[in-house]
């Protein structure tokens, strides 16, 4: 019985490329998800922090599958390589296939950046905002007599 599957001197780094990338996507996938698991008590009580931490997880476990794909399309494609010599039109939408899945990774990871930095900087000004109107209240009660803010004393 033939094994299907080619090893030797010409396919032998596209065997190991394609598998080496699947490791690291498996890799990436699983700290995508224990991040996701640990993040899930902080963002649980904050509707917007959950639903950017959802849509980051998604992002995340998209590019990890992705790089999988092109794994296993890369060793793939060198065991094709006798269906590819009587066929070179389908040798170029392989590999256009493989180019397009990369380009959209780079596109993921770029919007899952740009994503992080408009949210934490929204976040951020949040807390400044909320920082203020601490400070303001800490000054009228520091400036008020007997522990009254300067607002109560006129009440009484």
């Amino acid at each position: 019985m033939q094994f299907p599957l080619r090893i030797d001197a010409t396919t032998l780094p596209a065997l190991i490329f394609g598998a080496a990338l699947v490791v690291v996507a498996i890799i990436m996938g699983f700290f995508v998800w224990r991040a996701r698991r640990e993040l899930d008590p902080i963002v649980d009580g904050d509707d917007g922090a959950k639903l950017h931490a959802n849509r980051q997880f998604r992002r995340r476990l998209q590019v990890s599958f992705m790089l999988a794909i092109v794994g296993v399309m890369i060793a793939t494609g060198d065991q094709l390589d006798k269906f590819f010599g009587r066929r070179p039109v389908m040798f170029f939408v392989w590999v256009g296939a493989i180019i397009i899945l990369a380009f959209w990774m780079v596109l993921m990871a770029l919007g899952d950046w740009l994503s992080t930095i408009t949210y934490s900087e929204i976040a951020k000004a949040k807390l400044r905002f909320e920082r203020r109107v601490l400070e303001e209240q800490i000054r009228r009660y520091h400036a008020s007599t007997n522990g009254q803010a300067i607002g109560d004393a006129d009440e009484s």
